[in-house]
């Protein structure tokens, strides 16, 4: 991956928890090249599935900018309308 935005690096790092974790249930002490297809697919799974959630969880956040001081109420004021413009 090329030129990341810092959203992504930090989404990078919260992925090491999730590869520790991996990792600790395969064995720290088993070498990565003799993974088997598995164990390979679980780690693969963990990171990208924490990555996933990180960047979702980071879009939410950006998608309404708080304000300072109050707390949104609404995730989306225009959830639940209907589209009545045709096309």
């Amino acid at each position: 991956m090329t030129n990341l935005s810092d959203a992504e690096r930090a989404a990078m790092r919260k992925c090491l928890k999730a590869f520790g974790s991996a990792a600790e249930s395969i064995g720290y002490d088993k070498p990565l090249g003799t993974y088997t297809e598995a164990e390979a697919l679980q780690v693969i799974e963990a990171i990208v599935a924490c990555y996933t959630t990180a960047m979702v969880e980071y879009h939410e956040a950006a998608k309404y900018p708080p304000v300072r001081g109050i707390k949104p109420s609404v995730s989306d004021p225009f959830g639940g309308l209907e589209d009545d413009i045709p096309f």
